[in-house]
């Protein structure tokens, strides 16, 4: 398949090469293997051996954005030139849309004629029938039509087509429900692809709605004054509706279109708020949200990416970013975590026991972590989209291999290895002012009054000294052996747990023993 197979932008250039003949067969294989054609060809053929100007009015064929692809036309022009080393100079260059204009549509339908001489009742109901004919389409011959003028939309409704009922003479046109009048020149209409970015439009203001519904009730949920800023999405909203609504896609009515977008807004704000009432952690909705919208924003950055280039020079790109993420899914790596979290307790990860299930949970958290590298390449696809980087230029390609090493580290050690070790030390900080703890990825604590099984000197304790009478942090247990930590001493103790019976304390505060909780 050629590299012209598949664009979105037409640009019409014209070019003047100097050269050999061989050096103007290579420019004009070059274009062939795009898929651009030549459109004229001004000057003689040069000689073997002498130079010639030829000038070559072509047409470039290439994916991308409209904005700016007047200068992604000339920047892919001149590559071929830099890539065979040509004397090539690009005189002009101006975009091609060609959009055909999207006519009027009609439906064709048999006309029920009312009799001079019938009576009232009989008028009454041929008047009804006509009105249901015209606006309900009870009577449709099943021919559609385009056309701009009324005429001309007759004149295709009563014309004979090949295998298909010959027209009645009573045959008429009628406009679908809720369209335009048809007053508007062609020249003003739509183009084909004009419904697709009013569509565009639509989605957006429905994703804006849905991420404000939701916001806002977080916001009610959780009774966070500082948040209701984020209400400033509700003005870009309405821009956003007014926007769309204003336009005239296909011949639709303005109203109809406002109407639509007014509705699927409402729908799409009830819908962002019944998710985040229903959620079970409160406040959480619209970052989840924000979360989902971000993936897919990296997503289609990717997939531009893919679409400028192929898979072949997409590869070396993405490999690096596997790499990571095999190591995400080695048997332990989740681990790491946990070791950060422990450490703020000065315990060590071999004490704890972490069931197999929170093992994969950390891993995927770690993952999920080392996958911001993608939003390294993701930029790069919408760079290239708008044709901001069409060369590989020195600069540019800095730019991504700073934002890849940046991405990476915030990846791995700010969101990864550092956000556990700050949640440990919130943690033991917690504990430290008599607090229970929140749960870490299989790591659950809770405060115990330790009871020794026999004679308190007979228990052996690593770390410290056990105190019966005070509340112990329990942290975890591997191979038989408990860990408790200190809040008073900020340290852990090691204890066999068939020296002890542990019982569930409220809070350190409250002294173990006979005052204390019992077993």
């Amino acid at each position: 398949m050629p590299r012209g197979a598949g664009f979105d932008r037409r640009a019409t250039a014209l070019v003047e090469l100097r050269g050999l003949r061989g050096e103007h067969e290579l420019f004009e294989e070059a274009l062939a293997a795009r898929g651009w054609p030549v459109l004229d060809r001004q000057g003689r053929d040069p000689l073997p051996l002498a130079e010639r100007r030829v000038r070559y009015l072509i047409e470039a064929r290439f994916p991308g954005s409209r904005l700016n692809a007047v200068s992604g036309a000339r920047q892919r022009i001149e590559l071929i030139g830099d890539e065979l080393q040509l004397d090539m100079r690009v005189l002009a260059v101006e975009g091609v849309e060609r959009d055909v204009k999207d006519l009027p549509r009609w439906y064709a339908y048999a006309r029920p004629e009312v009799p001079a001489d019938a009576t009232a009742a009989v008028r009454a109901r041929k008047r009804l029938e006509l009105w249901r004919a015209e606006h309900l389409g009870t009577r449709d011959t099943g021919r559609l039509i385009t056309a701009a003028t009324p005429q001309a939309a007759r004149w295709l409704a009563a014309r004979p087509l090949p295998g298909a009922p010959v027209p009645g003479a009573g045959v008429a046109v009628r406009r679908p429900s809720g369209a335009a009048p048809t007053s508007t020149p062609v020249s003003a209409l739509g183009g084909r692809r004009a419904s697709a970015r009013v569509m565009g439009g639509l989605l957006a203001c429905a994703v804006l709605a849905m991420l404000l519904g939701a916001r806002v009730m977080d916001v009610l949920l959780v009774q966070d004054r500082w948040s209701w800023p984020s209400l400033a999405l509700l003005p870009l909203i309405g821009w956003c509706a007014a926007v769309t609504a204003s336009r005239d896609p296909q011949g639709s009515s303005r109203a109809a279109t406002a109407t639509i977008a007014v509705g699927l807004v409402l729908f799409s704000g009830a819908a962002g708020a019944f998710l985040a009432r229903e959620v079970p952690d409160r406040g959480v909705a619209a970052p989840v949200l924000m979360g989902v919208l971000t993936a897919a924003a990296v997503a289609n950055g990717l997939r531009l990416l893919v679409r400028q280039w192929s898979w072949q020079r997409v590869a070396p790109w993405l490999l690096p970013a596997l790499i990571p993420l095999a190591f995400g899914f080695l048997p332990g790596m989740g681990t790491a975590l946990h070791v950060m979290y422990l450490d703020a307790f000065g315990v060590d990860l071999e004490d704890v026991e972490i069931p197999r299930a929170y093992q994969f949970m950390a891993m995927l958290k770690l993952t999920a972590c080392l996958s911001l590298w993608f939003i390294a390449p993701s930029l790069l696809g919408y760079i290239q989209h708008f044709h901001w980087h069409v060369k590989d230029r020195l600069f540019g390609n800095f730019v991504v291999l700073v934002m890849s090493i940046v991405l990476v580290l915030l990846g791995f050690m700010g969101y990864g290895l550092l956000a556990a070790g700050t949640a440990g030390k919130k943690a033991a900080t917690a504990a430290a002012a008599g607090r229970t703890p929140a749960g870490y990825y299989g790591i659950d604590p809770e405060w115990v009054c330790p009871s020794p099984v026999g004679k308190l000197a007979e228990v052996p304790v690593d770390g410290g000294v056990l105190d019966p009478k005070r509340a112990y942090l329990k942290l975890g247990d591997s191979g038989g052996v408990v860990v408790l930590w200190d809040a008073e001493e900020r340290a852990g103790l090691k204890v066999p747990l068939e020296k002890l019976r542990l019982v569930p304390a409220d809070s350190p505060r409250v002294p173990c023993g006979a005052d204390g909780p019992k077993g």
